[in-house]
């Protein structure tokens, strides 16, 4: 029975459906098309390739603020555009489960810090498949002035395109950075593996009862 339980191990594994990356364009933010970033190394945009703004979307480089930089390239989002502001993208997904990841940064580390929060979600038509929040410094889990993965898994029923959606929920303040909010950057989605179907570990068992009918049959002769 030990001999079974291994080898039926062995042919689950071998049969898993291997994780795959899915194409996030734009993900690092690094093509802003034919816009151009003023003189700070910032501007605003309705949109940018892969991603459309609500309002707008705002694309900053290692040099606007010069103490936070990303490590995935030389640009990245601030979701707060002197407004609560968020992003989103339409993506065409297979059935199966899927895993979120990008990289966050609260660009402001005193009071008041709500400025740094966010939400980051994936819908289908009405339905909810994923929606989670970040709340920035000061808080350990998020420290100020680096970038931190965030990640989150969702599944899809059938194949559909879902919306993957960003926002700034922090409101605007008088005092302070009060426009300034939440900093995301390599945004990536993979499939999650899955084990095999049912008939290929059946089929598994099935080869290894064949294998101990032949030995039996080997030692009675």
């Amino acid at each position: 029975m030990k001999f079974m339980l291994k080898m039926a191990a062995v042919t689950f594994s071998i049969f898993a459906l291997p994780a795959h990356a899915v194409t996030v364009e734009n993900g690092s933010f690094e093509d802003i098309g034919d816009g151009t970033l003023n003189g700070r190394g910032w501007n605003h945009f309705s949109d940018v390739p892969g991603w459309t703004g609500d309002p707008n979307v705002e694309i900053q480089s290692n040099s606007t603020l010069g103490s936070i930089d990303t490590p995935f390239g030389t640009r990245y989002v601030e979701l707060d555009t002197n407004q609560d502001a968020g992003i989103f993208q339409d993506i065409s997904l297979s059935a199966g489960s899927y895993m979120l990841s990008f990289w966050y940064s609260p660009r402001v580390n005193a009071s008041p810090t709500t400025t740094n929060n966010m939400s980051f979600s994936v819908g289908l038509g009405g339905l909810t498949l994923l929606d989670g929040t970040v709340n920035g410094a000061p808080n350990t889990a998020f420290p100020h002035g680096v970038f931190t993965e965030v990640t989150g898994q969702f599944s899809v029923a059938q194949d559909a395109t879902v919306r993957l959606a960003f926002n700034a929920t922090g409101g605007s303040f008088s005092s302070g950075c009060g426009n300034c909010g939440a900093l995301i950057d390599n945004v990536q989605l993979s499939a999650v593996p899955l084990p095999a179907s049912g008939m290929l570990l059946i089929a598994g068992f099935g080869g290894l009862f064949a294998m101990r009918r032949t030995s039996a049959r080997a030692k009675a002769a």
